[in-house]
């Protein structure tokens, strides 16, 4: 009860804060707004663009709403200024940008578009645990460097100057697996259309076949492969001005178990199966309107999905997703950020492999991160209150005009989440179907190419508490 308790009080604060934002809402008088302001018009003679080595202009002035030979009022230059900057970063291309206006001349100015690109072509060394995360890693299995996968990933980002993105892996060790990926988001000319072709092979030696006690059960071989499996795929994306986007991706899959696998668990597939072929459809609506989006502190973002894998009674899943984002400052400095998500899998009678949920990926409590909770429906509600603490510049001495100087960001954080989901068939699994909690404090770090790291001390309705590292690189 005491950490009911903990978990409310927490909420019940950060709620409070809440209230502070009309306040701060009414009290901010623009200047965008003056009468003369919005009658007054201008004409923009260029979009110039400076510092973009690689990155095509007209990529550039795509993501600057006020166009060439356009005429706006000087409350709408004054509004796109500033989005400017925001779409231009929140293309991953750039890491930093400064948008202004220039050589005004009566009735016309340029917009004037510095940017500092980032390196594009990465040949990463790849060195990764093969759990869910560090913690998991760390706490189950002492940080057994036996459980590691290495190689390499050759990335390359704008690879033509277009914002498009390559991907080739080759990772070995515990696992294998060889991707091939190529994203082209704008291949016309409206810059609206964009193409994907996907090709995935991966082989393991450890397959997670059940959940037990709220935990993944592994089965392993360490002398050869107890699954592997093969996609190949293709998608389009449409994006319709700056914060729509449609997203369609369709694959086809073939996964295989070996008989060891089968016979800890008949219905990994279902039926008795051993191979899974199927086709996968996934539709993706996003709206995106946030100051940065690997870590937004302003605006509102949400997306709903639903995927369709297979097409007979063996395999036949119908995924619906939704999610959100808002995210206010308060002050200053102060930041609060709600989130969202929800998710039904139907027919609710689904085999083993279908049943994912809560524990994987992105879909988490903080202070729960050592469980996973399986089943067909549910949702995770966060709330989070921050507050900057520290922003200090590395100056590396290098002489570049990108990397002379490394910003980094700190942010101290205090948090609260709940989440529930359902599963009609498990009986073993204490954390099913029932309301889940947790809350804590922590750390934040930020820096280039979307760097994160997160330092968070949390405590759960189970009555445990602990230090959980999460750590994100943009690449």
């Amino acid at each position: 009860m005491r950490y009911l308790n903990k978990y409310v009080l927490t909420l019940g604060i950060l709620l409070c804060l809440c209230k502070c934002t009309c306040a701060q809402e009414k009290e901010e008088e623009s200047r965008e707004d003056d009468k003369i302001l919005q009658t007054s018009f201008l004409t923009i003679r260029n979009v110039i663009s400076l510092g973009n080595k690689i990155t095509k202009d007209y990529i550039v002035a795509r993501e600057v709403p006020l166009k060439k030979g356009q005429k706006y009022t000087i409350s709408d230059i004054l509004k796109g200024i500033p989005q400017s900057k925001q779409n231009l970063m929140n293309t991953g291309l750039f890491l930093d940008v400064t948008v202004d206006f220039t050589n005004w001349n009566n009735d016309s100015l340029d917009i004037l578009v510095d940017v500092k690109e980032r390196w594009y072509y990465f040949p990463v060394p790849y060195f990764k645990p093969i759990d869910r995360n560090f913690n998991v890693w760390i706490k189950e299995y002492n940080a057994n460097l036996a459980r590691v996968n290495y190689g390499i990933k050759l990335i390359g980002y704008n690879v033509s100057g277009r914002n498009d993105k390559l991907n080739i892996w080759l990772i070995s060790g515990y696992s294998r697996q060889v991707v091939l990926n190529y994203t082209a988001p704008y291949f016309d000319k409206s810059l609206k259309n964009g193409l994907s072709v996907d090709l995935q092979y991966a082989a393991n030696k450890e397959v997670n076949y059940a959940t037990e006690d709220n935990k993944q059960s592994f089965y392993k071989d360490p002398n050869g492969f107890v699954t592997s499996r093969l996609r190949i795929g293709a998608g389009y994306s449409y994006r319709t001005g700056y914060i729509r986007r449609h997203n369609v991706k369709f694959s086809y899959n073939i996964i295989k178990i070996n008989d060891s696998v089968l016979q800890r668990n008949p219905e990994y597939f279902g039926n008795g199966q051993k191979t899974a072929r199927f086709p996968e459809l996934i539709y993706q609506y996003q709206s995106i309107k946030v100051n940065y989006i690997p870590y937004p502190l302003k605006g509102f973002q949400w997306e709903a999905s639903f995927m369709k894998r297979g097409l007979d009674k063996t395999l036949n899943l119908w995924e619906f997703n939704a999610k959100a984002g808002k995210y206010w400052e308060l002050f200053p400095k102060y930041y609060l950020a709600l989130q969202a998500n929800a998710n039904l899998k139907l027919p609710l009678d689904q085999p083993y492999f279908n049943q994912q949920l809560l524990g994987y990926g992105e879909i988490f409590l903080r202070g729960l991160e050592n469980y996973v909770v399986d089943g067909v429906a549910g949702g995770v509600s966060k709330i989070t209150f921050r507050r900057e603490i520290w922003s200090p510049k590395l100056h590396t001495g290098l002489k570049s005009r990108s990397y002379a100087v490394i910003p980094f960001r700190f942010f101290a954080k205090a948090y609260a989440d709940a989440g529930y989901v359902y599963n009609r068939t498990s009986n073993i699994n204490s954390l099913n179907n029932r309301l889940l909690y947790s809350g804590g404090a922590g750390l934040d770090i930020l820096s280039i190419y979307d760097a994160t790291i997160s330092l968070e001390y949390s405590f759960n309705q189970l009555g445990q508490k602990g230090l959980f590292l999460q750590a994100g690189l943009g690449l």
